[in-house]
């Protein structure tokens, strides 16, 4: 669970332990002793995959069955052979009691462009209910349409399984400044790093998502569903 707020450490309990498969990896051979809760997402720092990262010159290659796959795939392709694999590894290997859910995307708020070619995300205001699509809708081809491009890829790599969607995208895409790198209260700091709002680390909206996360695990408990097999 990457969150940078220190409200997540209130909620810690013994035997509870997440799980996050890192897509690098060409293989996950182990899982953690069976655990009444298992998280996941892709939002990881190094886990920010992009056609900028990886452009079609330089792809990065994928693998099924442990044969690279070839001629290489496009970044979403990819990424859609990555997500289902997890999510069957997932849904087969751990105990059918324990909770899964699987986050979405925490959308980024860039407006005018990238984080390094003057995009901004310093704003008062939440954008309107009818300023969403503008942002995040990516038949816009707007900046922050990753989010969703990739949730549509991990709502489809979970059907058939068990595995829940914790969906925080949308009540996330509301936040007013993200996390703008002028708080880092450095001279010229936007000016020499741009702005970046993947963190969430200001505080407000992670705790918010801790708070949704502990009611969904407390409902599953109190239903008593960890002990049944």
């Amino acid at each position: 669970m990457e969150m940078c707020s220190d409200e997540a450490v209130k909620y810690m309990w013994e035997g509870a332990i997440p799980l996050q498969i890192h897509l690098h990896e060409s293989e996950v051979t182990t899982l953690p002793p069976p655990s009444p809760i298992l998280l996941s997402s892709i939002n990881s720092p190094e886990l920010r995959w992009g056609p900028d990262k990886f452009p079609k010159e330089t792809p990065l290659v994928f693998y099924r069955e442990g044969k690279p796959i070839d001629p290489p795939l496009g970044i979403f392709d990819g990424l859609k052979v990555v997500l289902e694999s997890m999510a069957s590894y997932t849904d087969r290997e751990v105990p059918k009691q324990t909770l899964k859910l699987w986050r979405t995307q925490s959308p980024r708020h860039f407006y005018g462009g990238e984080w390094d070619h003057n995009g901004s995300c310093l704003f008062d205001e939440p954008p309107k209910d009818n300023e969403l699509d503008s942002w995040f809708d990516p038949r816009n081809r707007g900046v922050n349409k990753e989010a969703r491009e990739v949730n549509t890829l991990i709502q489809s790599a979970l059907i058939g399984t068990d595995i829940q969607l914790f969906n925080l995208t949308y009540l996330s895409e509301f936040r007013a400044d993200a996390h703008p790198a002028i708080w880092l209260g450095k001279k010229d700091v936007v000016a020499i790093w741009g702005q970046n709002c993947m963190h969430w680390c200001l505080p407000g909206l992670p705790d918010t998502w801790v708070d949704i996360l502990v009611a969904r695990i407390m409902h599953y408990f109190q239903q008593g569903k960890h002990r049944k097999n």
